[in-house]
């Protein structure tokens, strides 16, 4: 099928998406995921090669935890089924991570007239923004009254993205100037939404930061702090 689409057209005959696309998976085989390719198709099944994929996974920020979950998990059933090619067991870590990435449990959202706040956090580039917006497209049209606070203010562009994805899903965007306080966004898009919006759901967008970087991640529990003042539950 993607031969299909892609692989028999020139450059030029190609659409503005179908480039888009290409680019996007170039930058996938390119990245992390192409990186743990490579070590199971250049070794055996051996400590070495699992000590290289967990390098790989922490340096890939998927997180310590994560890793150790990844990890113990392929290993066991490389074990006990018995697998010996290298191949096999990279298809037991690909289910492995989409079993991480799947979850029984929504994201809870009270009844209506009740505001729920949810803070989205992540490292940069992890498609934050761009999630904000589908999540509010998604919610909107289910009924909630959603409202959008852009408290990721370290970069101006982040803003105007919100306000684009907002635009899109027909939702309200609260926002100051580049450089506010993010605490002071929260609260003015709280109050928005419990006074005047009248929202019932508040997605937040924050700025991109490792959980290394100490002073950025007490500014995170600063957010959250205001938004568990204002409201009986911060998501």
């Amino acid at each position: 099928m993607f031969n299909r689409l892609f692989g028999k057209k020139k450059q030029e005959d190609k659409t503005e998406d179908e480039v888009k696309l290409e680019q996007s998976l170039q930058k996938t085989r390119s990245g992390i995921l192409g990186r743990i390719s490579t070590i199971f198709q250049e070794n055996q099944i051996t400590d070495q090669l699992w000590e290289e994929l967990e390098e790989t996974l922490i340096a890939g920020d998927v997180g310590l935890l994560t890793t150790e979950e990844l990890l113990t998990a392929t290993r066991e059933r490389v074990n006990q089924e018995n697998i010996k090619s290298a191949n096999d067991a990279y298809l037991v870590l690909k289910q492995e991570m989409v079993k991480v990435l799947l979850t029984d449990e929504p994201l809870h959202i009270d009844e209506p007239r009740i505001l729920t706040v949810v803070l989205v956090v992540g490292v940069n580039g992890s498609g934050k923004t761009t999630s904000i917006g589908k999540m509010a497209y998604y919610y909107k049209e289910r009924g909630r009254k959603v409202l959008l606070g852009a408290a990721d203010t370290f970069r101006a562009a982040a803003i105007d993205q919100l306000k684009i994805w907002g635009d899109r899903a027909g939702v309200e965007v609260i926002a100051h100037e580049p450089g506010a306080d993010p605490g002071a966004v929260i609260f003015d898009a709280m109050r928005a939404s419990q006074e005047s919006r009248k929202a019932d759901l508040l997605i937040v967008d924050t700025a991109g930061r490792l959980q290394t970087k100490y002073n950025l991640m007490k500014e995170l529990e600063k957010v959250k702090a205001v938004a568990g003042k204002q409201v009986h539950r911060a998501a």
